[in-house]
């Protein structure tokens, strides 16, 4: 719990000196003058995504033999992300399936593989792009293709050493051990803790539902759009303060800023994201300093904050 609330006022402090060293009255003056249009484009894109990304995880879902109405789906999705926005390395993910049991009497185990299967499709699409944005972006920036790599490096590792672990009944224990020590702060994650080597079981038989590569051809198209619409979120909030940005620097800094983000390990990458996607805008184009983190705050808003507020709404009356 300490480390937490650590990693958190380092989050706050990054926010808090970005905001400092652009021009604080700069931001807000911008912040007053946003075109309330798109802001509004910008709120149904959030709404579309979220919606999209209920999609596939509904059909992950009804993969491994689970039924959720769609409303109820996404009701517990945008709950789950209230704890996973905030968490280091979108690490509180794990916690979606208890929410589905709580709510529906869902197995833990047998919902999990999906949630697991949902953030190595995101991994791989971000990859995905981060690789075609070297060839778009490293014609401007010296050496940015090297910090893409080894941040692709380590999510190829990752990715490997998830199935590694998920492969062994025993190995996925041992990691169920672990994450409900982490959340263990919360009473209701804390008492699942007994049910660890019976759910590890349940977990391995539904696991083998997603072997099939086929059963990933819609989920991973849906991926794609998820993180579309993300880079037009980013592309709305340039002009929202009426600047205009193309789309594929929109799309093409948008993995560098959530794959090198997540490796801070801050929670929701909170103030890294923001950083880096200042520096990547700054060094590419001719952007002002508080031009880029009047719309990172703005993007941000419309991508990660509706989902907070929404989510912890959602969250307390999903998981009481």
């Amino acid at each position: 719990m300490k480390k937490t609330i650590i990693l958190f006022l380092i989050s706050i402090l990054l926010l808090a000196g970005l905001i400092y060293f652009s021009g604080p009255e700069e931001i807000l003056n911008s912040l007053c003058k946003a075109n309330l249009t798109f802001i509004l484009i910008g709120i149904f894109l959030w709404f579309l995504g979220s919606v999209t990304r209920t999609l596939r995880w509904n059909i992950l879902l009804s993969k491994s033999g689970t039924n959720v109405g769609f409303m109820e789906t996404w009701k517990i999705f945008v709950a789950s992300m209230f704890i996973s926005n905030l968490s280091p390395a979108k690490s509180g993910d794990l916690i979606r399936p208890l929410i589905l049991k709580r709510a529906d009497k869902k197995s833990y185990s047998k919902t999990l593989p999906s949630v697991i299967m949902e953030r190595i499709l995101d991994l791989i699409v971000l990859i995905i792009i981060a690789i075609v944005s070297i060839g778009v972006l490293t014609l401007n920036v010296k050496n940015l293709s090297s910090w893409v790599t080894i941040s692709i490096g380590f999510y190829v590792v990752a990715i490997i050493f998830g199935l590694f672990i998920v492969s062994s009944e025993r190995r996925t224990e041992r990691f169920f051990i672990k994450v409900f020590k982490v959340f263990s702060f919360i009473p209701k994650v804390k008492k699942y803790e007994k049910k660890v080597k019976s759910s590890s079981k349940k977990f391995q038989r539904s696991f083998k539902a997603y072997k099939n590569v086929r059963t990933f051809v819609i989920p991973a198209i849906l991926s794609f759009f998820v993180w579309l619409i993300e880079g037009l979120i980013i592309y709305v909030s340039f002009r929202s303060i009426g600047l205009s940005m193309g789309l594929i620097p929109c799309i093409a800094v948008m993995p560098i800023s959530i794959l090198v983000g997540i490796l801070t390990f801050l929670p929701g990458s909170l103030g890294s994201s923001e950083v880096i996607t200042v520096t990547f805008f700054t060094t590419l184009f001719s952007v002002t300093l508080p031009q880029i983190t009047t719309v990172t705050i703005i993007a941000r808003l419309l991508s990660f904050w509706i989902y907070v507020i929404l989510g912890a709404i959602l969250f307390s009356i999903k998981f009481k």
